[in-house]
């Protein structure tokens, strides 16, 4: 079956290059000659389409050539733009052969080629449908995509590249649906993404990366749900937080390591801690329920056009200042809605020495 595959995957291949490397037939010169009906377009004894047959377009421009054997397709097809530049190149088997595949070049009206690949005939549909190998190829005819069909449906692997020949993205499907592991990538050629699936739905291992091969995100699905426990981390590799899940609820979050900002419904500030080793361990600062969201007019530099945009006004900070090890320490500031000190605390490792 291996064997089999290559064959078909290399001939394709060696169909494209060919095509890519041949000047195109153009529909004004595929014409037949004679006349419809007398020399072409004719029917057998028992009714079907016998012998060349074309289709024109409203205004009598070509759009395919192509022979039919008592009503069955066979051999070369050619499919034109409406402007004459070849759009596609089928390749029907013998009439007496219909289990064999159908292959296909789809060209751009530039004459690059699009896609290429081999299709069938099945029993439930009026036209044939894609199977086995699929590339699809940029306007400089290199391959930057290949899937894999059964019976015109996805099934098996698949890739994409970048017009510059490096991967970007690759996985596999089984029936149509994502299935299996699927893993993105940087342009630098460093993992993006590992996530699994099960028919479509995210099942099993999550992992993110940093474009240094650091993991960002780790975690775990469960009928694409979030569940166990899921890790972040920063740039440095420093674990920042820790979320337990159960089957896609938030049970416990433990702060590790770096900044967390928790906001009101609306997107506003409402707390921000700083965290070291599990502890709050840094500055802090606390909002009141104030404020929010307005529309600014302002002029663009470079342009001088006037435009607008989105900004937050009336918030204030109600308390700020700083903890050492998980305890309060220093000056710690309180504020009125209005934005005027109210009073200051003075801490030493938790314990509250004066008030002014």
């Amino acid at each position: 079956m291996k064997l089999k595959t290559l064959i078909i995957t290399l001939s394709l291949a060696f169909v494209c290059t060919t095509a890519l490397t041949q000047s195109l037939p153009k529909a004004i010169a595929s014409k037949p000659a004679g006349e419809a009906g007398i020399d072409y377009n004719l029917y057998d004894n028992a009714g079907e389409k016998h012998g060349v047959w074309i289709r024109v377009y409203a205004d009598g421009s070509l759009y395919y050539v192509g022979a039919f054997n008592s009503g069955q397709p066979e051999g070369q097809f050619l499919y034109f733009f409406e402007t004459g530049e070849l759009m596609s190149k089928i390749e029907h088997p013998s009439a007496s052969n219909l289990a064999a595949k159908i292959s296909a070049i789809h060209y751009r009206t530039n004459s690059s080629v699009q896609s290429s690949g081999f299709y069938i005939s099945v029993d439930d549909q009026e036209i044939p449908v894609k199977d086995g190998s699929w590339g699809f190829y940029d306007e400089g005819s290199k391959q930057i995509k290949q899937e894999s069909y059964s019976a015109g449906i996805l099934n098996g692997s698949y890739w994409i590249k970048t017009k510059k020949g490096s991967l970007v993205e690759e996985g596999g499907y089984v029936n149509g649906k994502l299935d299996g592991l699927k893993t993105t990538y940087y342009d630098t050629g460093t993992v993006r993404q590992r996530i699994n699936y099960v028919a479509d739905e995210l099942e099993g291992d999550f992992q993110v990366f940093y474009i240094s091969g650091i993991p960002k995100i780790e975690g775990n699905y469960i009928d694409g749900k979030e569940n166990l426990i899921w890790k972040t981390y920063h740039e440095d590799g420093v674990l920042e937080q820790i979320t337990h899940y159960s089957y896609g609820n938030r049970v416990k979050e433990i702060r590790v390591n770096g900044s967390f900002e928790e906001a009101f419904a609306d997107g506003r500030s409402k707390e921000e801690y700083t965290y070291r080793n599990k502890l709050r361990d840094g500055p802090f600062r606390i909002w009141y329920d104030l404020g929010g969201y307005a529309i600014e007019n302002f002029t663009d530099p470079e342009t001088g056009e006037m435009l607008q945009r989105q900004v937050l006004v009336g918030t204030q900070v109600s308390s700020e200042g700083e903890y050492v090890k998980g305890k309060l320490n220093g000056p710690i500031y309180y504020y009125s809605e209005e934005g005027k000190m109210t009073k200051t605390e003075h801490y030493r490792a938790g314990e509250l020495l004066n008030i002014d």
